[in-house]
């Protein structure tokens, strides 16, 4: 009797996830990116490991502070609005209004970039005193601060996500990608510096910025958008409102993204530093599937929540979640198994030293992949302002943990530092999400 109830079980769960129209169109589109950007990825690593091979562990050091800093400095200044596109884009149903949305953000998007490519230029110097940097990152600095004009999310993220474009997207990453890789073999052939392949990563980095700002103006035009820069624009509080509060969750989420690297420079070598970037490259293999994910998911959230159905978003996040468990364990296990031999083939032995630390860090990143859809999901139900001060609170705590539990057990200390910020990250949002179950269509919380 017992046998024949788990199998009825079995079989009814089986049939919800076969049924689910919802699931099967984010599994469609996330297999979409994911067979694109696998490509672009693939070449990227390629491209990482032929330069961390040709510079070593100290002058990698350089490359990889150079892109923190400036990382850092547009993270703080450069206004993100993809989010705000996406979600007031399916709030808004007539042209003025959508067209509205587009200008507003794009104007943010364009005053705030240039902005920070100021900044980071005046900065720089300062910055390589205060941390006691090595004075040849000025030049690279000044070099890769290029990238920050043309990073305008409104356009590089937002509308392709909005029309789920997510293919032409990939395209054009595949394209540059393997644009960055010739140049990276170029530079490897001729033995030449780091700043070559700080001015490869400026060329192939901006090039996609620009190709994907003209699709998204493209998009616009073709879908009957495109005098949206002549109409007369008008400011929503509610949209004004999540752009602030998104944008402060953005800025204080940089010190867990970036300043790890500022932080193992101030009390570590050079070579840690390159060591800790090359273990998060290869860690990253499974980040690399949860950012299709997101991609995917977030604008799907955001158009059931949008119509209502917030008991539909509420289960495609269950099974999702319970999807990405099954792939993270996987994932997981197998990447634990090869790390050592990724890093001895494909970088050397000068690389190893710290290899139980890559081990750690590829668990932590197995469990961001399967709670990835809380994020989405609390992004989508209007928590902003909530969703800020959670991240204040974490990423102080991430700033004393880091430093001091790094100045005490070196690398394993950040990562240490980095897993207790995220488990209290998704546990709280895991708890909002469970105490306010309405106004999720139009409160911002």
């Amino acid at each position: 009797m017992g046998q024949v109830s788990f199998k009825t079980n079995l079989a009814s769960a089986k049939k919800t996830f076969v049924q689910d129209n919802a699931l099967k169109k984010l599994i469609q589109t996330t297999g979409i990116i994911l067979t694109g950007s696998t490509g672009a990825s693939l070449m990227n690593f390629v491209s990482f490991t032929v330069m961390a091979n040709q510079l070593g562990p100290k002058v990698l050091g350089l490359f990889v502070l150079t892109q923190s800093y400036t990382a850092i400095v547009n993270g703080i200044l450069n206004v993100q609005t993809w989010e705000s596109i996406v979600k007031f884009g399916h709030l808004e149903k007539s042209k003025s209004d959508f067209s509205n949305v587009v200008k507003v953000n794009f104007l943010l998007d364009l005053i705030s970039a240039f902005v920070a490519f100021v900044v980071s230029l005046i900065m720089v110097k300062p910055s390589v005193i205060f941390f006691k940097w090595d004075p040849a990152i000025v030049q690279l600095v000044f070099l890769y601060s290029f990238t920050i004009p043309v990073t305008l999310t409104s356009f590089t993220i937002g509308v392709p996500r909005l029309f789920d474009k997510f293919s032409a997207v990939a395209k054009i990453q595949i394209a540059t990608a393997a644009l960055k890789l010739v140049l990276v073999l170029t530079v490897a052939y001729f033995n030449y510096s780091v700043s070559y392949y700080v001015g490869v990563y400026l060329i192939a980095e901006s090039l996609n910025s620009v190709l994907l700002i003209i699709y998204s103006l493209f998009l616009l035009k073709t879908r009957g958008y495109g005098g949206w820069l002549k109409i007369k624009m008008t400011y929503y509080p509610q949209q004004l409102i999540f752009v602030w509060w998104t944008n402060l969750r953005t800025i204080m989420r940089i010190p867990v993204q970036y300043s790890d690297m500022v932080i193992i420079s101030m009390v570590m070598s050079l070579e840690t530093v390159g060591m800790y970037k090359v273990y998060k490259e290869i860690a990253s293999f499974i980040g690399r599937v949860g950012d299709p994910v997101n991609q995917a998911i977030y604008p799907e959230y955001a158009r059931m929540i949008g119509s209502g159905e917030k008991g539909a978003a509420i289960s495609l996040a269950k099974k999702t979640i319970f999807l990405l468990f099954c792939l993270s364990v996987g994932m997981t296990v197998g990447l634990i198994i090869c790390s050592e031999f990724i890093v001895v083939r494909f970088y050397g032995v000068s690389f190893l030293p710290l290899i139980d630390a890559l081990y750690i860090l590829v668990g932590l990143m197995g469990v961001s992949l399967f709670t990835l859809p809380v994020n989405a999901l609390f992004l989508a139900a209007g928590f902003a302002r909530t969703g800020f001060y959670i991240v204040v609170f974490t990423n102080i705590l991430y700033l004393f943990t880091a430093f001091y539990f790094g100045k005490l057990f070196g690398i394993y200390g950040i990562i240490t530092a980095f897993g207790i910020q995220m488990v209290i990250n998704q546990g709280l949002k895991v708890i909002l999400l469970g105490m306010y179950r309405s106004g999720w269509s139009d409160t911002i919380r």
